[in-house]
């Protein structure tokens, strides 16, 4: 059915293609954003982009880094790009370590001290999604796991050793090879906080004494606490946050996914219409990984059931199955968690003593880590303003099913 539609796939995916290329096919607003954080990072300064789940941070690194790479080409620098979609550890040690092994690995083939690093264990394995070098830019897109093995050299960085002083000295040497290294490091607020302050506090130089050098590093917020570390600290050049993108920016992301699948292009969201496209948009409340979760169930079941096309009625009775099914995979305690919040208008700091009771819960602080892990998951969806957040249900999640229940 798809084929009928002109589309080769279903283009829709929970998180953003790791080829800054395919990216920048679909990529759409942040435009400010962008004008601001090229030339920073450009300048060997630092910026921190902040926003929920699922608001498109890193999208937003990898298209910056599309953008850098063109720029650097055509002024004809060598520039050095890692993004580090994880960093293992709960220590600062492990940090540098993992950090290390990233820049030993990109320099092996160029220096042999590096290479020496390389090869040692150091604790973790490597997963590579992308290393390439295209022209003057060297782009790799790490991941780390686990090793079981001991490490093969004793000379290099072990658990005993720190690896602080050769992470400065290998950074030196990638700031002789290249006119600019760019190292994104994505989720870094998903450290508990002391250990994030504590590696902020600790490494000046990594963060500042590099001329050349720039960190993106993102994150969905920060405590009271590390705000004030980082301003006194001043690490950061840009602190940006990504605020929920309206529903004309949705609509044009729409567009773009369905064009990079489209064997000819269209300004439309066939086979979407206009006024079922309005209520995704809304549905998806502001956040692009929400947006995408419901264009691709929508666009499968669609397929499945043989539509012409997804006008009104077509979408209604999808997006009834959508919800039950959504509801009824939620286990008793998060469909009762949803159905409070719903209720309640959202979960903030503001909670009330009732709804806590409701929850069995004795203060917010005690809810917080399983409100993270549901959004995490895309059920619940923090929303941000001048009064701070609160968390809210998934559009797909329907309350009426949980009150019929519990009158049952």
């Amino acid at each position: 059915m798809l084929e009928k539609w002109e589309l080769k796939e279903n283009p829709f995916r929970s998180t953003p293609p790791d080829d800054p290329e395919k990216l920048a096919q679909i990529f759409y607003g942040r435009a400010q954003i962008l004008d601001v954080a090229i030339p920073t990072l450009y300048e060997g300064r630092n910026i921190l982009i902040r926003g929920v789940w699922g608001i498109g941070k890193t999208a937003l690194i990898f298209n910056l880094i599309n953008q850098l790479q063109q720029e650097v080409a055509e002024i004809k620098e060598k520039m050095l790009v890692l993004y580090l979609s994880s960093i293992p550890g709960d220590s600062p040690p492990e940090f540098y370590r993992a950090l290390l092994l990233a820049i030993a690995d990109s320099l092996a083939e160029i220096d042999e001290e590096a290479r020496d690093i390389a090869n040692t264990l150091l604790g973790y394995s490597i997963q590579r999604t992308k290393t390439t070098t295209e022209g003057q830019v060297k782009l790799g897109i790490i991941s780390f796991g686990r090793r079981q093995e001991s490490p093969a050299n004793l000379v290099s960085p072990t658990d005993k050793i720190d690896p602080y002083p050769l992470l400065i000295k290998l950074l030196s040497k990638a700031e002789e090879k290249y006119h600019r290294i760019v190292i994104a490091i994505d989720d870094f607020d998903k450290k508990d906080p002391i250990i994030v302050q504590t590696i902020l506090e600790s490494s000046l130089d990594l963060f500042r004494m590099g001329k050349n050098r720039g960190f993106i590093m993102t994150g969905r917020g920060f405590t009271d606490l590390q705000e004030a570390t980082l301003k006194a600290l001043g690490i950061f050049s840009e602190d940006i946050p990504l605020e929920p993108m309206s529903q004309d920016d949705l609509h044009h992301i729409v567009i773009n996914y369905l064009n990079s699948v489209r064997y000819q292009p269209r300004n439309d969201t066939y086979p979407f219409t206009e006024d079922v496209m309005n209520l995704i948009t809304n549905y998806a409340q502001g956040v692009p990984r929400q947006l995408n979760e419901i264009c691709e169930k929508v666009l499968r079941k669609a397929a499945s059931a043989g539509y012409e096309t997804i006008d009104q009625p077509a979408f209604n009775t999808i997006w009834e199955t959508l919800q039950k099914e959504f509801t009824n995979q939620l286990s008793p305690q998060f469909r009762h968690l949803l159905y409070v919040a719903h209720e309640a208008g959202g979960i903030s700091e503001n909670i009330s003593d009732r709804t806590l009771d409701k929850l069995d819960a004795l203060t917010f602080v005690e809810l917080l880590p399983q409100l993270k892990l549901l959004e995490e998951q895309g059920v619940l969806i923090r929303q941000e303003d001048q009064k701070g957040f609160k968390f809210l249900p998934s559009q797909l999640f329907q309350p009426k099913l949980v009150s019929e229940a519990q009158e049952e």
